[in-house]
């Protein structure tokens, strides 16, 4: 990766700089403010220093498909036809033995599912895969059905077929989310949540994306609500990008109307139903917002769904998952869409500003979730 260091006065000639060295796709790695050198220093006080790297290729989708489809063909070979286990002494286990029962259960449901169209209970042989990759069984049975109904229903050819049917399901119904919970144009975004979920790291990686990388302007208000809003990490990344942080909410004011707006309020415990009522109070007070409810992707899913539950007192547009980094069980995001019916809209990893921050994309994990499975067989096989 082609990485240039920029130091400049200010975000806007940093940002022009790196257009013109790298093109007005590249990606912003890391942002800071620096000290003046030399002689500048008399005339200059603070300067910005930006990491930046000229994007990878995008994959082409025809490319990204056949990729997907010889995954997915090979994860049937690996089933259907596990290599034979090596002679081993007597002492020793045999290989069947070892597997984790969970793997065991998946091979078999899947002999039985090359024999028949589904299982007794009616659920694809793909689906059923899934499940034994960790699709909640009510959503297992839920998915085979809507996937059996999608577009009059085709019967798949094979294996591979049955998968690529269950990508389009899954993918249209969370599209269909989307439509149902998302307002248009341009509203206000307030993320929600428990403390210590990382939702002022989210607005200031998104802040910075969307002024490095696409120029765009920000406007963000960092609140007090039921209790007061220390974030004053976020005032001095907003100071550092010379982007407005206001500390106070007037209606009456006039805000650019291509500006992302943003709005930070303290997190609110999932045991406190006071500070809850006043935050739903205080939210009728923004008009036209999109309320994101922010959770930690390493929690247990029953917390998650703990919390969504909560919090589901407020309009809710969609969900941002934060420390993606430390979770790699993709089943768990499924069972959170399938059992809030809300979309997860946005990723994040790490600490680092602006890091790891990207749209979440429903093909993307299935894709993932696949892999998953493919990775678990080959590391116990």
């Amino acid at each position: 990766m082609n990485v240039v260091k920029i130091i400049a006065d200010t975000p806007q000639e940093a940002l022009e700089q790196i257009h013109a060295e790298l093109g007005p796709e590249a990606v912003v790695l890391n942002v800071r403010q620096v000290s003046a050198e030399g002689m500048k220093k008399l005339w200059s006080g603070t300067r910005v220093e930006v990491m930046a790297a000229a994007p990878k290729p995008e994959p082409d989708a025809k490319a990204t498909i056949k990729r997907l489809n010889a995954k997915i063909a090979d994860l049937e070979q690996q089933i259907l036809h596990p290599p034979r286990p090596k002679p081993k002494p007597e002492s020793k286990p045999a290989l069947k033995q070892q597997l984790p029962s969970k793997v065991a259960e998946m091979i078999q449901a899947a002999k039985q599912a090359a024999h028949q169209d589904t299982d007794a209970d009616g659920i694809l042989a793909a689906v059923k895969i899934l499940e034994k990759l960790g699709l909640l069984p009510s959503h297992a049975r839920w998915l085979s059905g809507q996937a059996s109904n999608f577009l009059g229903f085709t019967k798949p050819r094979n294996l591979q077929d049955e998968f690529a049917l269950v990508r389009e399901t899954l993918s249209d119904y969370w599209h269909q989310l989307i439509r149902r919970h998302t307002k248009p144009g341009n509203p206000m975004r307030l993320l929600v949540g428990t403390p210590g979920t990382g939702k002022t790291t989210c607005i200031c990686k998104w802040m910075t994306q969307a002024l490095l990388r696409n120029g765009q302007e920000v406007c963000t208000w960092r609140l007090d609500g039921g209790a007061p809003n220390t974030a004053e990490f976020l005032s001095l990344h907003g100071e550092l990008l010379q982007a407005s942080v206001e500390r106070t909410w007037d209606p009456g004011e006039e805000i650019p109307e291509n500006a992302l707006r943003f709005i930070d309020l303290p997190g609110v415990s999932a045991s406190d139903r006071e500070a809850r009522r006043a935050l739903l109070e205080q939210v009728k007070e923004f008009p036209q917002t999109e309320i994101y409810l922010v959770l930690n992707a390493s929690y247990d899913l029953g917390l998650l769904l703990a919390h969504a539950r909560f919090f589901s007192v407020l309009p809710l547009s969609g969900l941002i998952l934060t420390h993606t980094d430390e979770e790699t069980r993709w089943s768990k995001y499924w069972n959170l869409v399938l059992a809030t019916q809300l979309p997860i809209l946005y990723l994040s990893g790490g600490q680092e500003i602006p890091g790891d921050f990207r749209p979440a994309l429903p093909e993307e994990m299935f894709d993932q979730f696949v892999e998953s499975g493919r990775e678990q067989m080959e590391e116990t096989i």
